[in-house]
């Protein structure tokens, strides 16, 4: 887990130490008045606690773990109306095992944005990025992922809306019998922002995917919630700021085979930290930064992927 966090974690320093070198150069014009920086970004971690629990045929096993994740999202005006965004994240949680002993899950992404942005107004725009995910889900290992999307954004006075919809697959068979999971999902966000350096932020996402089998076994569909709230405040004398987050999360199986009343839940309080470089407030940043990210549902706490509704059994076989 810790070397696929080093793994994300480098991806984002050299794409982020790219960005700051790029606003050290003469400004070449290309971004919009309102921007005052061609280049800018930042990196944050945060941890927290993590309660997941796995429900088969009424029969249910809770684990309680602690999370440890980062990020790093840089953006860059390439032309008047046009900028792109890097992003690298990961994840890893830990957990006391049911039986006794450790289990872990984890998951890292690199993707990017490409955006037709107005700062006063709105942004439109494509996304897109691949990474790994599993643990003590139905694989074991760790399936590659991809997910592709639109996105959208929407300013007035202190209010954000912000939304997004795509398709996330894993890339190749799984195994001999299981041939892939995949997922569509469709996500919102509202932001306000009591004054430019405090905002209070919500976020609902519905998935609605599929178990494949490569061996002519029914596939196994599944619908994912996810839900979390988030307020953030930065230093007004410094580049830095805090966050305090819930995030809930349930996926339901429909009612197949062995799944019957099949169902994992995720309950997680996270803190973080951010260094932000080039944006001087949160909203100067949700207008003309790097305002946007990626919510993978395969990536999800409760995701076949990533937890295994079996009563601690990880095997979909």
């Amino acid at each position: 887990m810790m070397l696929k966090i080093s793994v994300a974690g480098v991806v984002a320093c050299v794409a982020l130490t790219s960005v700051a070198g790029a606003a050290d150069m003469q400004p070449v014009l290309k971004a919009p008045a309102a921007v005052d920086q061609q280049a800018t970004g930042y990196v944050e971690v945060y941890s927290g606690w993590a309660s997941t629990t796995g429900t088969e045929d009424n029969v249910s096993s809770r684990s309680n773990g602690w999370a440890l994740g980062g990020a790093g999202r840089g953006n860059y005006w390439i032309a008047r109306d046009v900028s792109v965004q890097l992003d690298a994240q990961a994840e890893g949680t830990s957990y006391d095992a049911p039986g006794g002993g450790h289990l872990s899950t984890h998951s890292y992404l690199v993707g990017g944005h490409w955006s037709w942005r107005n700062p006063q107004q709105y942004l439109f725009g494509l996304f897109g990025g691949f990474g790994d995910a599993g643990g003590f889900g139905a694989f074991g290992s760790s399936p590659r992922r991809g997910l592709i999307g639109a996105e959208a954004q929407w300013y007035w006075q202190q209010f954000t809306l912000y939304a997004q919809a795509g398709y996330d697959s894993t890339l190749g068979p799984l195994d001999g019998s299981n041939d892939s999971v995949n997922a569509w999902f469709i996500r919102g966000t509202g932001r306000y922002f009591v004054n430019p350096n405090f905002l209070i932020e919500g976020t609902v996402m519905y998935a609605n995917g599929n178990i494949e089998f490569s061996l002519g076994d029914p596939t196994i569909g599944f619908q994912t919630w996810t839900w979390g709230v988030k307020g953030e405040w930065r230093l007004a004398t410094a580049p830095f700021s805090v966050f305090a987050k819930y995030q809930g999360s349930e996926t339901k199986y429909d009612d197949v085979a062995a799944f019957f009343h099949a169902n994992v839940t995720d309950h997680r309080v996270l803190l973080g930290l951010k260094l932000h470089m080039g944006d001087r407030t949160l909203q100067q940043t949700d207008r003309a930064g790097a305002t946007l990210d990626i919510v993978s549902p395969l990536a999800n706490p409760t995701s076949p992927l990533m937890f295994s509704p079996f009563s601690g059994q990880a095997t979909f076989q």
